[in-house]
């Protein structure tokens, strides 16, 4: 095509200059495509202008990125600019597939081969170590199908995973035993495609010269979630002429847990010729202060290529900081200032509440729901529907009494080799209660025990949170996912179903632990929102957030050991807390208007009360992005809460209108300091020359001051 006709083409799309550079440039490029900033517009106008002004046949296109979802849409845009049959665009997963349908000989498999998903690897698993005669209590079927999914994603076959520990080497021979079985019933799991395809270039180099020689134009859709395989199997399509066009955000790389490795961005450059780098940094997205918050953040990370946000738009409403002095504050301050927003005629769903970790959701979902909220948990079940919720809330109802559905559901629950031949033949008499009490049966005789010393403690007059701590410790459940790395989310939840029974308060009279089995029967029950189509609040974890947008976002737990993470303060990889760091500005980005940053001075953690400091990431926002303290909830008094009473949130400071204390200072003054800056009187106390003033700042959080001698000045 001539001059022309590509310069009207590229005038079509309407990109703005660095937009444009991108998807003209005629080498390889690696596109840092910051939050917002239009990422999946330029990868598709990039196939448009390969097709239509560069006359490159669709055949000779490869495309991939992650999900179904993102293909989907690519290829819908993809087709609204140019024809695009035989065009290669899908995710790596379905890519590998289409090239082991084609080569499954070549590849030492079966055309017909099947593929399993995680839950059916799982299966797979248990049914090979009962043939084998493994202890599945010992080697459960899900950290077995754990080791072998991160050793394939590494490229590792089993005589390369590692076993640097006796139950390693268990582990690889595990595995080995898993290789030989899965080709025997000619099954691939997800990781097997990937590794399969990889190994099939790298053995057949004529096949491996034809893919390279066809895709001679390679475009990867967010790169720095790539992992070390997926890297191996794209620099196995490269003829030393491909053109590669990778489009990615190194400070949106969350997903280290998954394999997930930021540094194939610079072995992009280094390796596979991709070496302009064309920033895409105007946001179309978010504020002024929001991006200038998120900047100033992700400027701590050392490990990182550079980039910084900007917008034509306006500044907008400056980022609230929100302390509280409980976690009962946190929760009742998000809900009280989401259904002010809905009052004031705001959609329900473009408003977002993040929490690093899922167990956070449960006192946030009882705030919604004492404001007659709709709300969604995105991505995710509520607290009370989620397994290991069910499985302690089992334990404790067996406490209580006997009741056969929850017996049936925990006998097995951690595994302890109870099978289902045995309760079978436990079942089989009609009684299973006076079955178990009778079994001689050891691992029967061994969950036996349980239930006794939890009949036990109830007998004695155990309360509640003593009876709840006992349903996941006795139980055995908390130890068990405490082993695991991969179930630390659900060590997690089981330690705040202690903490929900801990801050249960049943009614006078009332059996507590009847009360609270009723009460968590009936949450669960709660309908979320009236439809699924219905406007509703989203909560949701920060990883599920990426790539999302909400016009009012509330980011929660910003506490150290909560936002950053216990593990990664804990953990002697430097770039843990990076990561954390990251996790932080994708929070902050999925904002496009107003953001508000909430933090508690105690939380209940386990059945009892923590306080921590605020986290790290408040004091890395600049000054010029944060209004003035919100103070709706309670904010921490010098970090000395008292426990909350039992599902009561704490009372809110009295605002202005309240009667002056001794100078003339009252809650809600805005006040000065010649070191800490604008600040807020929350609580004003004592008379006289012995009143002492508490002020909230933005920099600092809390100062308490004898108002005598303070250096405070009328803001």
């Amino acid at each position: 095509m001539n001059n022309i006709s590509e310069t009207g083409f590229l005038d079509s799309l309407r990109l703005n200059a660095e937009q444009r550079r991108a998807v003209s440039h005629e080498g390889g490029v690696l596109v840092l495509a910051g939050a917002g900033t239009g990422k999946t517009r330029v990868l598709t106008s990039r196939i448009g202008w390969l097709l239509k002004c560069r006359n490159c046949p669709p055949r000779n296109i490869l495309a991939v990125t992650f999900t179904n979802k993102a293909a989907k849409e690519m290829r819908a845009r993809v087709l609204n600019m140019a024809p695009a049959a035989g065009l290669a665009l899908g995710t790596f997963h379905g890519a590998c597939h289409l090239m082991l349908r084609r080569h499954a000989a070549e590849a030492g498999w079966a055309k017909n081969f099947q593929i399993t998903d995680s839950r059916d690897q799982k299966s797979f698993i248990k049914r090979m170590l009962a043939d084998l005669r493994i202890d599945a209590e010992e080697f459960p079927p899900a950290d077995c199908a754990f080791y072998i999914n991160a050793a394939k994603e590494r490229g590792l076959r089993a005589a390369e995973a590692p076993a640097s520990s006796e139950r390693a080497r268990a582990l690889q021979l595990i595995y080995e035993q898993y290789e030989q079985r899965c080709r025997a019933e000619n099954k691939l799991d997800f990781a097997e495609l990937l590794l399969s395809a990889a190994d099939l270039l790298r053995g057949d180099g004529e096949l491996r010269r034809h893919y390279a020689a066809r895709f001679g134009h390679i475009l990867i859709d967010e790169f720095q979630d790539t992992n070390m395989l997926q890297y191996r199997w794209l620099k196995l399509l490269d003829s030393g002429e491909n053109h590669y066009f990778a489009v990615g955000d190194d400070d949106q790389s969350i997903y280290a847990f998954r394999g997930a490795d930021p540094e194939n961005m610079r072995r992009i450059r280094d390796e596979l010729r991709a070496r302009e780098i064309i920033r895409l940094e105007q946001n179309y997205r978010s504020t002024g202060n929001i991006l200038g918050a998120a900047n100033a953040v992700i400027a701590r990370n050392t490990n990182r290529i550079g980039k910084n946000l900007t917008t034509d738009g306006a500044d907008g409403a400056r980022l609230q900081i929100a302390p509280a002095a409980t976690d009962f504050g946190e929760s009742d301050f998000v809900a009280d200032t989401v259904a002010q927003k809905i009052a004031d005629g705001g959609r329900a769903d473009d408003i977002a509440v993040l929490y690093r970790t899922n167990a956070q959701s449960r006192l946030l979902e009882k705030a919604m729901r004492e404001h007659r909220i709709a709300y969604r948990i995105y991505g995710g079940l509520r607290f009370f529907d989620r397994a290991v919720i069910k499985d302690a809330l089992a334990y404790l109802r067996l406490a209580v009494a006997d009741d056969a559905d929850s017996l049936l559901r925990v006998i097995n629950v951690p595994p302890r080799g109870i099978g289902k031949r045995t309760l079978e033949s436990l079942a089989a008499g009609g009684d299973l209660f006076a079955a178990v009490e009778k079994s001689g049966a050891p691992k029967v005789a061994a969950f036996r025990g349980i239930l006794h010393a939890m009949r036990r403690l109830r007998k004695d007059g155990a309360g509640l949170e003593e009876l709840a701590r006992a349903a996941v410790e006795k139980s055995g459940l908390l130890a068990h996912y405490e082993s695991r790395p991969e179930d630390a989310e659900r060590a997690e939840n089981a330690r705040e179903f202690v903490s929900a029974a801990g801050q249960f308060g049943a009614e006078e009279g009332e059996d507590p632990a009847q009360a609270f089995l009723a009460y968590a029967a009936l949450e669960s029950g709660e309908p979320e929102g009236e439809s699924e189509n219905s406007p509703a609040v989203n909560l949701m974890t920060v990883h599920a957030a990426k790539g999302l947008e909400f016009s009012s976002v509330f980011i929660t737990g910003l506490e150290e050991g909560m936002f950053p993470s216990s593990q990664s303060l804990d953990s002697a990889d430097a770039n843990a807390v990076e990561e954390e760091r990251r996790l932080m500005y994708v929070a902050i980005t999925r904002a496009r208007k107003e953001l508000f940053l909430c933090y508690a001075g105690g939380r209940m953690v386990y059945g009892r009360t923590q306080q921590r400091p605020r986290s790290r990431f408040l004091d890395e926002l600049p000054e010029e992005c944060i209004a003035l303290p919100a103070f709706d909830a309670a904010p921490p008094p010098s970090f000395a809460a008292e426990s909350p009473p039992p599902f009561s949130p704490p009372p809110a400071p009295k605002k202005n209108g309240a009667p002056k204390g001794g100078n003339g200072y009252r809650p809600g003054d805005v006040v000065g300091h010649p070191k800490y800056g604008k600040g807020v009187v929350v609580k004003c106390e004592g008379r006289g020359e012995n009143l002492k003033v508490e002020v909230a700042f933005k920099r600092v959080g809390m100062k308490t001051f004898l108002a005598a001698v303070a250096p405070l000045s009328r803001a």
